[in-house]
């Protein structure tokens, strides 16, 4: 079926046909009227958020599904007339939402709907569509990722997944097995991922596009976290499946960086383990030797990311990376602190929070400045090393999880740690979220590397 899209300002439009109270529990209301579907989309021009286009795109775009709409008319004059932003970023923001919520895992599905919808408008927006074309399959490349299960998606199968997916495009991909770990000094990866039959691996990516800085994303790629021999006991110990969440946020920042042609030299670490117990698993108590010569007492064996992501570190550092931003799953400690809806955001040269909100705004992807308090650094003394993975009190795990982190990067590195253990699932499936992965981090990542990437 056919239907037309008629912006509007004022609900009193339509008022006469769809009451007021209607449009303030969705934005999104429709009418048949003389043989034509009519779906009313109430944007005031004083809208200041994107992100509230985007969630009012994503509504339309469920509602036509549900009506069985299988085209729609779209003009966007309306956008002209916004206050608070210009046109081109408001239809682009459109455009975003609408593809966002046009997503659907449905790989394992033995029966798939056709959920194709046209959209037909002026060919002078197609830059505008394409624009935010680019942006959603980046950030559906990492929904995809979180969701695969986890026999689908080991370590070697991530992998691989990782070299098809940047095929014949301008970043490169080196892929580090299990015999090559411990020579380039991703000791620990190497000991968090030996008690799976999947064995450990390490992706290295580079995007190299002109600029002489360097800066390096490492992400969390836990394939499955039971806890490991500290094995986990919650019932919903079947979504560690997206414990490499911050894995898939680097590989679809990595994709919309390079389609967008930003001027960075960028390299991407991500480590890739399954965390089980077996015979052969590292335990509670064990030493781990880092590759600069730092050694960590294992007190909780279900603190392996921090573990790993610490390798990425010292890997970026050798490279010789001036920026780092690591991004992972990390602690149930962030939720407790913020909520379902905000990341946390660490940084050893942290910026205002007007500047956090700005990219929150921008992206979508919300975050929080995180404090890192020195005096935890006790927390995670350790008699037998030189730290402990796990701190010696349960309050702010979080905070010490970067603390932990902070003690491999060099004063002279900015860095950026992203707990987003909240946010890897939508708060609610609304707007332009849909069952599953919520994507986050993609968007955060690639704002984060053009922003201060570029303006060096």
């Amino acid at each position: 079926m056919h239907a037309y899209v008629q912006f509007i300002h004022e609900v009193q439009h339509v008022q006469h046909a769809i009451p007021e109270d209607l449009f303030k529990k969705n934005p999104v209301q429709f009418l048949y009227e003389d043989d034509t579907w009519i779906f009313y989309v109430y944007i005031p021009t004083d809208t200041s958020s994107l992100e509230s286009i985007k969630k009012v795109a994503g509504e339309l775009r469920k509602k036509t599904d549900i009506q069985g709409m299988t085209s729609l008319d779209i003009s966007f004059d309306f956008f002209n007339q916004m206050k608070s932003m210009t046109s081109d970023q408001s239809i682009v923001a459109f455009f975003e939402g609408w593809y966002l919520a046009s997503y659907c895992f449905n790989t394992y599905k033995s029966t798939k709907k056709d959920r194709t919808i046209l959209l037909h408008y002026p060919s002078n927006y197609a830059k505008h569509s394409k624009m935010a074309k680019m942006t959603a399959d980046a950030v559906c490349l990492a929904r995809d990722l979180c969701n695969e299960p986890a026999n689908r998606l080991t370590p070697m199968l991530y992998a691989e997944r990782i070299v098809e997916v940047f095929k014949d495009t301008g970043v490169d991909v080196r892929i580090l097995d299990n015999d090559e770990l411990i020579a380039e000094g991703f000791h620990a990866t190497y000991e968090v991922g030996k008690g799976s039959a999947h064995k450990p691996m390490v992706a290295l990516l580079e995007y190299n596009n002109g600029s002489q800085n360097k800066m390096a994303l490492v992400g969390k790629g836990v394939t499955f976290d039971s806890g490991g021999i500290n094995s986990k006991t919650g019932q919903d110990i079947a979504e560690m499946k997206m414990d490499m969440g911050g894995s898939a946020a680097v590989i679809g920042a990595m994709k919309l960086i390079g389609a967008l042609q930003l001027d960075v030299t960028l390299h991407a670490i991500i480590p890739l383990v399954e965390n089980r117990p077996s015979s052969q698993s590292y335990l509670p108590s064990d030493v781990i030797t880092y590759a600069n010569g730092t050694t960590v007492e294992v007190g909780n064996t279900d603190a392996e990311g921090r573990l790993i992501l610490a390798d990425g570190i010292l890997y970026a550092e050798k490279i010789g990376a001036e920026w780092i931003a690591d991004i992972a799953t990390l602690t149930g400690s962030i939720g407790h602190a913020l909520g379902l809806k905000r990341a946390g955001i660490y940084s050893n040269k942290l910026n205002t929070l007007d500047y956090y909100e700005q990219i929150s705004e921008a992206t979508g992807d919300f975050v929080w400045p995180m404090p890192i308090i020195d005096d935890y650094k006790d927390l995670l003394e350790s008699d037998t090393c030189d730290i402990r993975n796990i701190a010696s009190s349960p309050y702010g795990g979080s905070i010490t999880a970067a603390l932990f982190l902070q003690a491999f990067v060099k004063k002279t590195t900015k860095w950026y740690h992203i707990d987003m253990a909240n946010v890897v699932n939508p708060y609610k499936a609304t707007g332009y979220y849909t069952s599953g992965a919520s994507g986050f981090g993609v968007r955060l990542l690639a704002e984060l590397i053009k922003r201060e990437g570029i303006c060096k």
